[in-house]
C-alpha cells in the first residue's frame, strides 16, 4: 500500500478547464480515507 502519493497538477490533476474531474476527486478521497498522504505538485508560482 503506498503511504504518500504526489500528483502534478497541470495535465495530470487538471482537466483541459483547469478543473479537477469529479472521478478524480473520489479517487483523492478514497486516498485520503485509507490514510494516504495526497500531495499536490506545481512549478507554476500561484
Amino acid at each position: 500500500m503506498y503511504k504518500i502519493v504526489a500528483v502534478d497538477l497541470d495535465g495530470t490533476l487538471l482537466n483541459s478547464l483547469g478543473e479537477v474531474s469529479e472521478k478524480t476527486k473520489e479517487t483523492i478521497k478514497k486516498a485520503i480515507n485509507r490514510g494516504v498522504d495526497v500531495i499536490l505538485a506545481s512549478r507554476k508560482n500561484y
